[in-house]
């Protein structure tokens, strides 16, 4: 127990980022819903200036109309309510990394009297323009995703053949889900002329927060897998080019190959081959650079929806497939088929670093070899340039000899003529093997402080 004479902790003491950090796990709570709400759902891809446009929108609007308490420090999502007087409406704005959703939650009277789409999408426009907010079909993005739900209480549909019928006689999905299993949900998956999917959530006895969270999950499951296949085309588009560069990877390791079986190495063979995979190496990275983000983007968007659908707790309707189901067979494949790219690039760009090694190893022998038989070249050519200058050096010692015996002969006969007794033979003579044990001496002397190369 701490002393009651302790001092309080403060608050100064709390790391800067603590409240960001604690307020993150209640960062997307999920909106109260009760029975008999029409939820209108859509996602839009953003650029730096429709993200601007949006925020300046979303701060207007914020303004005009009261936000929930609880989310008015949420810079990312805001949840307004625009009217609260026969019905309730909510807006639900949310900034996301790459995209923009925009949720709106109406209250109806019960499940017979569902408004129309476009009757309430003109009474929030109304709204909107009544307190100088522009219009929703006036801002900026690319639609996405668009989903429309009912959720409505009332006794379970019997089978799929009753509320096919609301489905314009589609085949439908459907499954009960929630922890305790109080609910029916229904979609075809199909776009209507709208552009919406339609689903039906049908069940009694769910709590508001617990509604909330499972049409929370729907919107997920829709915007996520959309997101996600974003990555799809461009996993299809990069099918044929990999298959083409992997053919072209497999033609220079066939030409590496026929070169190492022979004697002598082109060098310029070597040379031209390590271009194609300079070249072909530069090409995979491009591919990689410019699809990377989007391929781990869809992996995490992959990641989401899979954890959506678990918590939607779905069992089966006997006869009817499941969402889950659906999934599984028709989205799995496609984020197979970008897992399974992600990995044929990777790959290829390790082999052609292998074989990029080879080659250059390769070149790295033939360079040294060339070097080690210059340097032999050198080497015998400094050893003749030695030995020739050994016997110019012989001559010329000769011959300076012979020159100097030859001068002091002169001087002796000069001598002689003045009546000097100097016999110039003698002179010769004597002069011969000291001028020539000299100049050798010399010569060697100078061979010594002459610089080792």
């Amino acid at each position: 127990m701490p002393s009651a004479d302790a001092p309080p902790v403060s608050a100064s003491r709390d790391h800067p980022q603590r409240l960001a950090l604690h307020n993150e796990v209640h960062a997307r709570p999920p909106v109260p819903l009760w029975s008999n709400e029409r939820i209108l759902s859509q996602a839009f891809t953003l650029d730096a200036f429709s993200r601007r446009e949006h925020i300046a929108w979303i701060d207007r609007a914020s303004s005009a109309f009261p936000p929930l308490q609880k989310n008015i420090q949420q810079q990312s999502i805001r949840v307004l309510k625009l009217a609260d007087e026969s019905s309730r409406i909510l807006l639900k704005w949310e900034m996301h990394g790459e995209f923009l959703a925009l949720t709106i939650f109406a209250q109806q009277q019960d499940a017979a009297h569902i408004e129309g789409r476009a009757e309430l999408m003109g009474r929030i426009e109304a709204l909107l323009a009544r307190n100088g907010v522009a219009p929703l079909h006036e801002l900026p993005g690319q639609r996405l995703v668009a989903i429309d739900i009912v959720l409505e209480e009332g006794a379970p549909y019997a089978d799929a053949f009753t509320i096919a019928k609301r489905f314009n006689d589609n085949t439908v999905l459907g499954s009960l889900i929630t922890s305790n299993q109080n609910a029916q949900l229904w979609t075809d998956l199909q776009l209507d002329d709208e552009g919406y999917v339609r689903v039906v959530v049908r069940g009694s006895g769910m709590g508001s927060r617990q509604a909330g969270r499972a049409i929370q999950r729907l919107i997920d499951i829709e915007t996520y897998r959309m997101m996600a296949l974003l990555a799809f085309p461009n996993a299809k588009s990069l099918a044929e080019p990999l298959r083409n560069a992997e053919l072209e990877l497999a033609k220079v390791s066939e030409k590496i190959a026929t070169a190492q079986k022979q004697e002598t190495i082109d060098i310029t063979v070597d040379a031209q081959l390590l271009g194609d995979v300079s070249a072909l190496a530069a090409r995979v990275e491009g591919w990689i650079s410019a699809n990377g983000l989007r391929f781990t983007a869809a992996e995490a968007y992959h990641e989401l929806v899979k954890g959506a659908l678990q918590e939607l707790h779905e069992s089966v309707i006997p006869g009817v497939q499941t969402l889950g189901t659906f999934m599984e067979r028709r989205f799995e494949p496609a984020m197979r088929t970008c897992r399974w790219t992600v990995r044929r690039l990777h790959d290829l760009s390790d082999r052609i670093s292998r074989t990029s090694h080879i080659l250059k190893t390769r070149i790295e022998f033939v360079n040294e070899s060339q070097q080690q038989s210059l340097l032999e070249s050198m080497d015998r050519r400094a050893k003749l340039q030695l030995r020739l200058q050994q016997t110019v050096e012989g001559l010329s010692v000769i011959v300076m000899t012979y020159y100097a015996t030859g001068l002091l002969q002169y001087i002796a006969k000069g001598l002689r003529t003045t009546g000097i007794d100097v016999n110039p033979d003698v002179i010769g003579l004597v002069s011969v093997p000291v001028i020539a044990i000299g100049l050798l001496w010399f010569l060697s002397q100078r061979r010594k402080k002459q610089p080792i190369v």
